[in-house]
């Protein structure tokens, strides 16, 4: 029986002070010991597994007590003689991608067990060093502890589950990256995915040393640079107690023929949000990090004893941390914001927001019930913060909301220390080219009192699919990483495509006819390291068939312009387009990547057109159009009253046939979706939950539709 964490304290108090010469193991008795810890995996219960990963592998682990480490346990680092890399070994051209540009690839770590045997006894721990258990005992003193290591490749892990789901929905759409701690591990992993079911296919291991799993925070930070689009890593320092995943960028880009630009400002990737542009959010998770004067874990076992302990480093200034930062990914803008207080402790932006478009947010918005919370009210003030930065094109950032996520049972939490222990959130997705990672939090095919919200995540999901238009969505149940601090979007790292072509833009959110005349201006970003042969942007409105095509003419400075003539004389109507950029060397993006699977902008237009919703979006995944096919039926509909209407409004009809009525607002998107049966002679539609403003109720049989407008006053 392995024993439990806690009864580590017990080990803790008992080590021997000063540097030790661990036990020698050979290699006959480490494949013995291995074997042996891969069986207890096998053997221990999903309770039994939840328990040591709650325990060992939060995203943000334990901090140790600086302060009790003896003098002879701290060296400087390496890396701070040299100061870093010099200021000039950094290219001047520098571009850190947006997160839903094309990808050739993602990183994940397949988790791993780690156990210890100390006077007869086992503990599972983390891995500190390849091979070894650091352990820090109540009087500054400093030990290594020969540690073995083993995949997580049991059928009843959750998290081996989550990652065997996570590399199979990634290789459906770009080649996933494995790292493994072992040469072997790969086998053990290869077998695991056959047994599934879901074997790999497009795929490629990294066999590197690692400690957890949490490859956003360690991962490289990829830009291109140079005249080729060069794929390069910046290298931000991970934390301390985690030396294995700090180093392996260095590695992996020495295995890719890849430059590294190693320094040692402590910075996750999970709050580094980007715009593709040269403007960086964060919060403040990023000062609170480089204020204290100790870095990462270290050892030397080339002596009789083995040596270690960890790096000093200089505490930083928030306005060092900034310049550093802003020189080290060539950024024009970078925004701070506070930290929220119970987000698992990792301060990081990933926990609320994303962003797909260049120009634009979709964040988490708190429920009316926690408005008292003092997260919610930072969260909004953040999120009015990032809404009044302006963007590369001139224009405010906006921001679309979508709900936080309920408990199982639907309830709200009681308190930030209650959400601590789930810190769900929608936006901890990733984008993998036209797909969507997407964390979810039930799942039907378990027992009834185990699928959790069913109903509010699949409200959840309809609202999402709105946002990101045409993506298809990989649906995975994270529920075991409830209170670790992340999922999805925390154990992933996209690597940029090689000869990426960049397309950048920004979308008009509504076009008034009347006070703008009938031509909307397009303008569009594109670049490629062999030049553009020509942008194209694909337009209709949604009540026509194929697309008009208009080739874009070229203004300089890798600018490309336009006009599309609309209708004047409507009151209101929907365009749909997309973009379409082809390279001198024959490369074509679209944007959004998902224009093939119905993914476009919406603009609604016209002369009733004055504003729109941006705060919830609902799918209309039909795409019904704001027009009327005249039928004797559908003509019978009355207009709808009150109007303006309340809590409620009313239609009388004379339907003989089943109808369908879909409230879209002037962004058009749906608010509400029903059915109203045949013969029913009139019918109510409830509009109290609905905000102030104009729209649209469009009835439909299936075939033919009919609009009628609708006012909603508060």
């Amino acid at each position: 029986m392995i024993i439990k964490t806690k009864h580590l304290l017990i080990l803790m108090i008992g080590l021997i002070s000063g540097y030790s010469a661990a036990a020698q193991i050979t290699q006959s008795e480490l494949k013995q010991q291995k074997s042996m810890l891969e069986q207890k995996i096998q053997k221990m219960s999903e309770d039994e597994i939840r328990d040591y990963y709650h325990k060992m592998h939060t995203q943000k682990p334990a901090r140790l007590d600086f302060s009790k480490i003896k003098k002879e346990y701290i060296a400087e680092n390496p890396i701070n003689k040299s100061k870093n890399f010099k200021a000039e070994e950094l290219p001047s051209d520098m571009i850190f991608p947006i997160e839903s540009d094309e990808v050739q690839a993602v990183l994940i770590e397949w988790p791993h067990f780690g156990e210890i045997n100390y006077n007869g006894q086992t503990y599972q721990v983390e891995q500190t060093f390849e091979g070894y258990y650091m352990n820090q005992d109540y009087f500054g003193n400093v030990e290594f502890i020969p540690c073995i290591t083993a995949p997580d490749v049991s059928l009843s892990s959750p998290y081996a589950k989550v990652h065997a789901e996570l590399a199979d929905a990634i290789q459906k759409h770009t080649q996933v990256w494995i790292v493994v701690f072992n040469a072997d591990d790969t086998t053990s992993v290869k077998s695991f995915m056959e047994k599934r079911g879901t074997p790999l296919v497009n795929y490629r291991f990294f066999t590197y040393p690692g400690n957890s799993f949490w490859a956003r925070d360690w991962g490289p930070v990829a830009f291109y640079y140079g005249d080729n689009d060069s794929i390069a890593f910046a290298d931000f320092e991970y934390y301390g107690g985690r030396p294995l995943d700090d180093a392996l960028p260095v590695k992996i880009a020495s295995e890719l023929g890849w430059k590294c630009f190693t320094n040692t400002i402590e910075y996750e990737g999970g709050n580094i949000l980007v715009d593709g542009l040269g403007s960086l959010f964060t919060t403040s998770a990023v000062y609170s990090t480089n204020k204290d004067s100790y870095g990462l874990a270290w050892i030397d076992t080339t002596g009789e004893n083995i040596k270690g302990g960890y790096y000093s480093k200089e505490p930083l200034s928030e306005a060092a941390v900034r310049d550093s930062i802003k020189r080290i990914m060539n950024l024009n803008n970078i925004t701070v914001v506070p930290a929220l207080t119970y987000d698992g402790g990792t301060g990081h932006i990933d926990l609320y927001a994303d962003m797909w478009e260049e120009t634009g947010f979709v964040a988490a918005k708190y429920p009316s019930a926690l408005s008292s919370w003092a997260d919610t009210k930072r969260l909004e003030n953040n999120i009015d913060t990032f809404t009044s930065r302006t963007n590369y094109f001139g224009n405010k950032y906006d921001a679309t909301r979508v709900p936080l996520p309920a408990k199982d049972n639907g309830s709200w939490y009681s308190n930030g220390r209650d959400y601590n222990n789930y810190t769900r959130c929608w936006a901890n997705h990733i984008f993998v080219n036209d797909a969507i990672i997407q964390p979810v939090f039930y799942d039907t095919t378990l027992a009834a009192s185990r699928q959790g919200d069913v109903e509010g995540n699949k409200k959840a999901l309809e609202v999402l699919k709105q946002c990101y238009p045409g993506y298809t969505f990989e649906e995975i149940d994270v529920r075991s990483y409830d209170g670790s601090g992340g999922a999805i979007h925390c154990i992933t790292k996209q690597i940029p495509a090689e000869n990426p072509v960049r397309i950048y833009h920004q979308p008009a959110r509504w076009f008034n006819t009347s006070n703008n005349g009938n031509k909307y201006n397009v303008e569009v970003l594109s670049q490629n390291q062999s030049g553009i042969d020509n942008v194209k942007i694909f337009y209709k409105t949604v009540k026509e068939n194929s697309f008009n095509e208009l080739v874009l003419t070229y203004s300089g400075d890798n600018l490309f312009k336009g006009e599309i003539i609309l209708d004047e004389n409507v009151l209101i109507d929907t365009l749909q387009y997309y973009i379409s950029s082809t390279s001198n060397n024959g490369k074509t993006i679209n944007k959004p990547m998902t224009a093939h699977n119905g993914g476009f902008y919406v603009m609604p237009y016209g002369k009733d057109v004055n504003t729109y919703n941006n705060d919830f979006a609902y799918d209309d995944e039909d795409n019904v159009g704001l027009y009327t096919s005249d039928t004797k039926e559908m003509e019978s509909i009355s207009e709808i009253y009150p109007n303006p209407a309340i809590n409620e409004a009313s239609v009388t009809l004379n339907n003989t046939s089943d109808l369908y009525y879909r409230i879209i607002n002037l962004k058009g998107q749906v608010v509400t979706y029903g059915k109203i049966n045949k013969n029913i002679g009139s019918f109510k539609f409830q509009t109290k939950d609905m905000k102030a403003g104009n729209y649209w109720i469009i009835f439909t049989d299936g075939n033919i539709s009919t609009s009628r407008k609708l006012v909603i006053a508060k």
